[in-house]
């Protein structure tokens, strides 16, 4: 949402991180100054997930101090790939543009050399895993494209497979199974999506470092949708008495 109370709420209430959509919802360069602000007065980071790979919008969103960045759709265009973990690291790792005036570096109120060490060592670059035809080749994509973290996206994966709607199917476990092992060999942390605490339990045989919990929209959604329930319970026992 467009709030940056949402990032203070789910951070005061014990998340170690939280990630700013960009790719699905309206959100534009404003309301992520103001969540990355709130995140800040946290002491947390805060992670972008891209609409796609856009070497302008990602270089924006770093200058404002996110902590990383997420591509959808990881490699399916391998160039792509490669092209994003670039722009999180200055030249000559990278091809991230160098700009000291902006709020990440301090607004050149200090040294823009340390700045850009320090950035380079820390942005997260993150792969989203959503396409059967991406899971053969990761292990010589992360080695063209090295990644500090993946996610499998077993939504995207299952629709995919042809099993819209059908993140748990067996087969859908298989292939993100193959994907924790490309993981593992690379050496790279892996994370869940989780629609509930309970699929801690469907993923956790995959030792992953960490989850990442709903919209939210959607943990709004399903709180006010549990009060209205809730509510009327009460007046149904009321009736009855």
């Amino acid at each position: 949402m467009r709030d940056a109370a949402s990032t203070e709420i789910a951070l005061q209430a014990g998340h170690d991180f939280t990630i700013l959509d960009f790719e699905h919802t309206a959100l534009d360069l404003h309301d992520a100054a103001a969540h990355q602000r709130a995140a800040d007065a946290q002491r947390a980071p805060m992670l972008v997930r891209l609409p796609g790979y856009d070497h302008s919008l990602l270089g924006r969103l770093l200058d404002l101090g996110v902590a990383g960045a997420m591509l959808p759709h990881f490699g399916v265009s391998v160039d792509e790939a490669e092209r994003f973990v670039a722009t999180l690291r200055y030249p000559p790792r990278g091809t991230r543009p160098a700009c000291s005036g902006v709020r990440a570096a301090g607004y050149a109120l200090g040294s823009f050399a340390d700045y850009a060490a320090t950035a380079d060592r820390s942005l997260a670059a993150v792969g989203l895993v959503e396409d059967i035809e991406v899971v053969d080749r990761l292990d010589e994509l992360l080695k063209a494209a090295p990644l500090d973290a993946l996610m499998p996206g077993p939504g995207d994966l299952s629709t995919s497979m042809g099993l819209p709607g059908q993140p748990t199917h067996p087969k859908v476990r298989e292939v993100v199974g193959r994907i924790a092992e490309a993981a593992r060999r690379a050496g790279v942390p892996i994370g869940f999506y989780l629609n509930s605490p309970e699929e801690c339990e469907t993923w956790g045989r995959y030792a992953p470092s960490f989850y990442v919990h709903l919209f939210d929209s959607k943990v709004l959604a399903h709180a006010q949708r549990a009060a209205v329930r809730s509510m009327r319970q009460a007046l149904d026992r009321q009736e009855t008495t």
